[in-house]
């Protein structure tokens, strides 16, 4: 069985922005953390330098805070997302096993369906013998009459029984 996120090599559209969202997500976190880690290393840097460029310090403290919050809002939307894939990577495997027992039905009607037709040609054939009996049964007969109306036309009279 093929499995949720594969459906034979196309993807839905929704899945494939969810996705690529998700990669954006991703990217965009690296990216912050990044900036986190450098703005952290020139905070420390800052941090040994003299104490009378605070204003400086200051300005770095809360760019540095401001990324952190960034990243923070990043990684929750990044968890949203992969909820939202997850939920609908189970309602795709739901989807697919509808699919599968649609497929199955499907192909149990059709087997039924031979089945039916192929009984229908039996008896459609079955019904051609009975009617080709009937009417040899039938010119037998007009034939019997035929000659027993020639008998009786030869002797006069219809044959007596004994």
């Amino acid at each position: 069985m093929m499995d949720a996120g594969d459906n034979g090599g196309q993807r839905s559209p929704p899945r494939v922005a969810q996705a690529e969202r998700g990669r954006d997500l991703e990217e965009e976190l690296r990216d912050l953390s990044s900036q986190v880690a450098a703005l952290g290393r020139s905070l420390a840097a800052e941090r040994g330098r003299s104490l009378t460029e605070g204003g400086a310090l200051r300005a770095l403290e809360i760019a540095v805070g401001g990324a952190q919050a960034r990243v923070g809002g990043a990684c929750r939307a990044l968890d949203r997302a992969k909820e939202r894939l997850r939920l609908q990577q189970e309602a795709g495997q739901v989807l697919w096993a509808e699919l599968e027992a649609a497929r199955a039905a499907k192909v149990g009607a059709e087997l039924r369906a031979q089945e039916a037709e192929s009984q229908c040609q039996a008896r459609g054939a079955e019904l051609e013998r009975l009617r080709q009996a009937v009417q040899a049964a039938q010119h037998s007969r007009r034939r019997a009459e035929q000659e027993r109306d020639q008998v009786v036309a030869k002797v006069g009279h219809a044959p007596r029984a004994r």
